[in-house]
């Protein structure tokens, strides 16, 4: 393993903030739309945006922010969705796969809203999707992670026209903790010169003497050890928590909570060296405000207005990384 040390003054200094402009905005306060709660996901087509909201699902706005239609519906029935994670969009072939955690399925749409098809049920909870190659992965939580502490990640291959799937014969990755906890946002998969790793947070407690995490290389179907994240100078009262991570272009980048606090830490995996850490607002929808990966060079964030006696939609902004 490669180790990649990330110390407390690193973290916590301003000098080492990346400088975003933003080159985009998309203002989803349109007559008539619905009240947005929290957005779990954002998928960007050729015409259309599409945000899976916690508590409405589904929805499609054109690129001006207006609300056109819902796509599906929650609910019990067959072509409902109970509780949707993510949201993968073919723009290729017109359709919106949406994974439901509780039915342990995935739904697949037409771009117009109308239902195609359900998966059979899959081996565990989906959380995330990931494209390696010409595959679609669904990443899920084992439903076993609820007894004694045990929890797995699996893996399954899926059509996205027929939503045939293939699954792992074994858990993909498994450890023990009584502090459970599956991260409802992770997007454990991403890609380094033609290679996927993977990157799964360890769940954190107070007391916890070693702050360290691993990051993978997936060989087929296992992992190997690839690079070891070592958070320095940090002592037994200080708990990170990692609540979302991603991997893009070379980059590790980590929502992290410290001491009440909210971070985007950035790690260039290319280096082996830590590359910004940026504080970002103290406020309710922080993970919302997390500068996600759209593309490139290409990040977006839900930005809303809390000052106001009456919350109101958010924004979709578009940043690009200023070039030193």
């Amino acid at each position: 393993m490669q180790t990649i040390s990330i110390n407390k003054d690193f973290l916590l200094s301003e000098v080492n903030e990346l400088k975003f402009k933003a080159i985009d905005t998309i203002d989803l306060e349109g007559p008539g739309n619905p009240p947005l709660t929290a957005i779990q996901d954002v998928a960007l087509g050729k015409e259309f945006i599409f945000l899976l909201d916690r508590k409405h699902g589904l929805l499609k706005f054109d690129y001006e922010g207006n609300y056109i239609q819902a796509i599906g519906n929650k609910g019990e029935g067959p072509d409902e969705y109970s509780i949707p994670t993510a949201i993968y969009l073919n723009d290729k072939e017109n359709i919106a796969l949406i994974s439901d955690w509780e039915k342990m399925v995935v739904n697949s749409y037409d771009v117009e809203g109308s239902f195609i098809a359900s998966s059979k049920k899959l081996p565990g909870r989906p959380i995330s999707f990931y494209k390696e190659n010409d595959k679609i992965l669904v990443i899920q939580e084992g439903i076993e992670s609820y007894g004694k502490g045990a929890q797995t990640v699996l893996v399954s291959s899926i059509e996205p026209t027929t939503l045939e799937f293939k699954s792992q014969e074994s858990p993909l990755y498994s450890f023990t903790s009584k502090f459970y906890r599956i991260h409802a946002f992770l997007r454990p998969f991403g890609e380094l010169n033609d290679t996927s790793l993977f990157y799964f947070p360890r769940v954190r407690f107070e007391g916890m003497t070693d702050q360290k995490d691993t990051i993978y290389r997936m060989e087929e179907d296992h992992l190997v050890p690839e690079y070891l994240l070592d958070f320095t100078d940090f002592g037994n009262s200080d708990t990170l928590r990692i609540d979302f991570a991603e991997i893009n272009d070379g980059n590790a980048s980590i929502f992290l909570n410290y001491k009440k606090e909210s971070y985007n830490l950035i790690i260039d995996l290319e280096n082996r060296i830590p590359k910004s850490s940026m504080q970002l607002p103290s406020e309710s929808y922080s993970l919302e405000v997390f500068p996600k990966h759209l593309n490139k060079d290409t990040y977006y964030s839900i930005i809303r207005n809390l000052k106001g006696a009456e919350e109101k939609n958010p924004k979709i902004v578009m940043y690009a990384l200023k070039k030193e």
